[in-house]
């Protein structure tokens, strides 16, 4: 049975920016809605009083997103993985409690701000009863709660639009890899029956493990090595004395989380474009630590031919997994989460995934 994935915290994650922009567009409407209760008053007949409401109403917005972004994002911070393990009834919970609350701070907040003693911005005074704070306080929740469920849905598509590509991007590599590791075993049944036993082995091993990596959004740093391993092993039998490798990544590290198939297009990269293109060959090494900044730091360097190799035109697929991984990094981590690219000296290519720690 196949598990529905849990959700992404990084739909709350506080971003001020997004906040301010919710906010100017929530205080038109707030504006327009003590105008359309209000419009006979002389207020509204100047510009200085529009001007005011809308500062009103702004506030009002701001203090109310201000608090409901932060209690997403403590939320967030507090629950950790745990959020991902939420049944569907504790995650609509804390999908509701949390505009709630914000709104219950935001809004008192914003009327010691502004001096309107009944919490409805403007000049205008409204005469308010329980019901319709109620309806009005409802209201307010229900509109930021629809722009988070909004925002959630946008997140879930885009998700869902990278997997798909990254699946289509491993659905046309996989054929080549395939059939090259196929005609290798069969030319290496007579020469060679040991060789060729192992090639097969390590096919093996590498289908078991991609096919698990296609199935899941994320794996462990520790499946994701062992699908690079089986990888080399069947190029390295390949390629025999052209190709050394070498995976320095401690014990410790390799339960952490990241999103699959995020190491192994760096290593098919240095091979298909640095080491094979080459008479000599050369070796991989992938190493992993955690950096000064706390960030995972997985590195994969080879001696290859380099970023500025000329004379051979680029090998299939050149830079269409590095953009994939680029964009499934910034959908799932945002600005936390990079690839960087450059010159190993004295020659080959350094590539290196700088991911949170999850």
């Amino acid at each position: 049975m196949n598990r529905t994935a849990g959700p992404d915290p990084a739909q709350f994650r506080f971003q001020p920016w997004r906040t301010l922009r919710l906010a100017l567009i929530v205080s038109i409407a707030f504006t327009l809605l003590i105008f359309a209760l209000t419009a006979d008053h002389p207020h509204w007949q100047t510009a200085a009083g529009w001007t005011h409401a809308y500062a009103s109403s702004l506030v009002f917005s701001l203090c109310i997103a201000g608090a409901i972004g932060l209690l997403f994002d403590l939320g967030r911070r507090g629950l950790g993985p745990r959020m991902a393990a939420l049944t569907p009834w504790q995650f609509k919970l804390f999908r509701w409690v949390t505009p709630m609350v914000g709104v219950a701070i935001g809004m008192p907040i914003a009327i010691a701000l502004t001096g309107v003693a009944d919490g409805v911005a403007g000049e205008p005074q409204i005469r308010t009863t329980l019901p319709g704070a109620i309806a009005f306080f409802a209201l307010v929740m229900a509109l930021f709660y629809g722009y988070y469920e909004l925002r959630a849905r946008q997140m879930r598509a885009e998700k869902r639009a990278t997997e798909a590509q990254l699946r289509l991007l491993q659905a046309q590599m996989e054929p080549h890899f395939l059939f090259n590791t196929l005609a290798n075993v069969a030319s290496l049944i007579d020469a060679d029956t040991p060789r060729a036993k192992a090639m097969l082995e390590s096919f093996t091993d590498y289908l078991r493990a991609s096919l698990g990596s296609m199935r899941a959004g994320e794996h462990t740093l520790g499946d994701e090595l062992a699908l690079v391993e089986a990888y080399l092993r069947v190029v390295q039998i390949r390629m025999d004395d052209r190709l050394r490798y070498r995976i320095d990544v401690p014990d410790a590290l390799r339960t952490l989380t990241l999103p699959s198939l995020s190491v192994q297009p760096l290593v098919e990269n240095a091979i298909v474009h640095g080491l094979e293109p080459t008479i000599a060959g050369g070796s991989v090494v992938i190493e992993a630590r955690v950096g000064a900044d706390g960030l995972l730091d997985l590195v994969v360097t080879d001696d290859g031919r380099g970023l500025d190799a000329g004379g051979t035109p680029p090998a299939r697929g050149h830079g269409t997994a590095l953009a994939n991984i680029r964009e499934r990094l910034a959908q799932r981590f945002g600005g936390r989460g990079r690839l960087t690219l450059e010159p190993n000296p004295p020659h080959g290519v350094r590539a290196a995934l700088h991911l949170p720690i999850r």
